[in-house]
């Protein structure tokens, strides 16, 4: 947050500090239809939605006595 100026910081903060409900589930969102066409777009939406996670941070390589 250091390279925002003062206002787009309170700007963050405002919306920080709001409540933030998501919309719910139709049925077409919370269940898979059993059909293969369904389960093929279901399984699109996974693969994309995994390749936005990061996983936990890698571990610190210090010290002299680690090796990969």
């Amino acid at each position: 947050m250091n390279k925002l100026n003062e206002a787009e910081r309170e700007a963050w903060r405002r919306v920080a500090g709001k409540s933030h409900k998501a919309p719910a589930l139709t049925d077409d969102e919370r269940f898979v239809a059993p059909t293969v066409e369904a389960r093929a777009r279901y399984i699109r939406f996974a693969t994309e939605a995994a390749r936005l996670y990061r996983g936990p941070e890698k571990p610190w390589m210090t010290g002299r006595n680690w090796r990969l």
